[in-house]
């Protein structure tokens, strides 16, 4: 990588890390886009590895805030639901898994937008776990697993 494109990157991953620090999200959404096309083949694994200080940072820092059963139970729910992410990857191509991605967040905006509010419980958890783990897993890795990385020189 350049010293432009490393200095590009550093510069979109601190604004990321900023806006994701400030207001719960975007660090994906504004990093995976420049680092997509200065080096494409560094997603996801780069955002993912690069998420990792930012995440503990803010489990620090908010550690006194900690819903540590509710915690519990959303990550049961995430291991259930990388399972059926994993199904997901191996029952659909490389077309269908684009829609599939495509589906599943127009439906989570628009049941964001129509959901009444409510008092998470146990199954609220468990739910949110499931859905997360699936739609995670099934969008997280860039691809189906029959993707193929080409190295240079081979």
């Amino acid at each position: 990588m350049s010293a432009q494109h490393l200095f590009l990157v550093s510069i979109a991953v601190l604004i990321a890390a900023f806006v994701q620090g400030a207001t719960g999200v975007g660090f994906a959404l504004i990093a995976a886009p420049v680092i997509g096309i200065v080096r494409p083949d560094l997603l996801p694994v780069c955002v993912l590895v690069l998420m990792l200080p930012l995440n503990f940072y803010v489990m620090w820092r908010e550690r006194g805030a900690i819903d540590r059963v509710g915690a519990s139970w959303i990550t049961g729910g995430r291991m259930l639901g990388t399972i059926g992410g994993l199904w997901v990857l191996a029952a659909l191509s490389a077309s269908h898994l684009s829609l599939f991605v495509g589906v599943s967040t127009i439906a989570a905006a628009l049941v964001t937008l129509m959901m009444p509010a409510f008092s998470p419980g146990r199954s609220a958890f468990v739910a949110a776990g499931l859905v997360t783990g699936v739609t995670e897993t099934a969008t997280g890795i860039g691809g189906p697993p029959d993707h193929r990385v080409v190295l240079p020189g081979r």
